[in-house]
């Protein structure tokens, strides 16, 4: 279960988490204002998080994430993760990540999950490493450039995720890729979906491409996604869309064509490398927000969500995850939650949460069993969620 943990990250030398940090069980965020910097990294240089722990055994589980971007193109290139266990710093293998040209504005979003080979005590420590001495631009890496500037990504993205998941090794291990927006970052779904699933014995091995406003067709021509698909080896695919897209397709499937074939050109892209992938187009919900994204009201926005992803689906020969029915099926029982942020669009936390169990059950095709992470909700509003997903995908 979650606990009330602070992190702290430590650039290069040592400070404090700013003040733009939200006191979110496991997560944090930065906000907007608050961005946190830093200049001049060259190989060997670091991002140090910790964590106060006080006793972790051997054989714990630690999982980590971070969504980092360049803020110019003289940034480096490529990080190794790594954890500090006696005294040492180890790393698994796979545990690197490469960034991309600031002009994209685009994070790498790297989650793992690492077994301590020692216990640790006191503090845990992980560290991104800057392991080239090449920028992303190939020149090499200057502590005087200007324009060598990362940072960790600001406001809905999650920063930086630390969080030990105890011993119980999981009973399965599958990998999967998730390709999105804003609707999949908002805080932290994937971190969310990868603890909910190791509370339940399936450790989720997640790469992510996540950049705000994306269509299929904007992901397509994505440096980030295109590196992400390319590694391959992926059994499970979730697609997540610009959150008008499949609507719009629905309701003028002439005029919105294009929607179809980036669609299938996604699809077909992830087929490459990951021959077999069992891939989903999530199917989201309707909104308030703008005029229920220009739809009149929200009821017929999400039966046009659904025609239309149900339609890119069978096109695509690939299945959906029925997250908006989730959502239409909990504000129908009346819970007293708000699944949606305070622009009446984007998920709030409990709404991320419910975004995650769906998912969960649609990968696992098991009710939750034993005790689930309530991912910084009241266990009450948690359970009411969980069962809503379950009623809505293991019907």
């Amino acid at each position: 279960m979650f606990k009330r943990f602070l992190l702290f990250v430590a650039l290069a030398v040592s400070c404090a988490l700013g003040a733009g940090a939200q006191n979110v069980p496991g997560l944090w965020f930065t906000h907007k204002k608050d961005a946190v910097l830093r200049q001049g990294m060259v190989e060997g240089d670091a991002l140090t998080f910790s964590l106060p722990v006080g006793t972790l055994r051997k054989g714990t589980y630690v999982q980590f994430g971070i969504s980092l971007e360049n803020a110019g193109d003289k940034a480096p290139l490529s990080y190794a993760v790594e954890f500090c266990e006696g005294g040492r710093w180890t790393s698994d293998p796979g545990s690197t990540f490469t960034t991309v040209t600031s002009k994209v504005r685009h994070p790498s979003v790297f989650l793992t999950v690492h077994r301590l080979a020692e216990a640790v005590s006191d503090t845990l420590k992980v560290r991104c490493r800057v392991n080239s001495p090449l920028a992303v631009d190939g020149t090499k890496l200057s502590k005087d450039e200007p324009d060598n500037l990362t940072g960790l990504k600001p406001r809905s993205y999650v920063g930086a995720y630390l969080n030990p998941l105890g011993t119980r090794k999981p009973k399965s291990t599958k990998t999967l890729l998730l390709i999105g927006n804003s609707f999949t970052y908002y805080y932290g779904e994937p971190f969310m979906l990868q603890e909910i699933a190791f509370s339940q014995g399936l450790q989720l091995n997640v790469a992510a491409s996540l950049k705000g406003g994306q269509t299929f067709r904007q992901q397509c021509g994505l440096q980030m996604t295109q590196e992400t698909i390319s590694r391959g080896g992926y059994q499970y695919a979730i697609l997540q869309g610009q959150s008008q897209e499949p609507a719009q397709f629905a309701s003028d499937r002439a005029a919105k064509r294009d929607v179809l074939l980036s669609y299938l050109e996604l699809c077909a892209m992830v087929r490459d490398y990951s021959p077999g992938c069992h891939i989903y187009i999530e199917n989201t919900w309707g909104y308030d927000g703008v005029n229920a994204g220009g739809f009149d009201t929200v009821e017929r926005f999400l039966s046009l969500l659904e025609e239309g992803s149900s339609a890119l689906a069978n096109a695509a020969a690939t299945d959906r995850t029925p997250v908006g029915q989730a959502f239409a099926a909990a504000r129908a029982a009346g819970l007293d939650v708000n699944l949606l942020a305070d622009d009446d669009k984007h998920p709030s936390l409990a709404g991320a949460y419910l975004k995650a169990c769906v998912t969960y059950l649609v990968l696992s095709g098991r009710r939750f069993k034993g005790s689930v992470p309530s991912c910084g909700l009241a266990e009450e509003d948690a359970k009411s969620l969980r069962s809503i997903a379950e009623s809505v995908v293991l019907r």
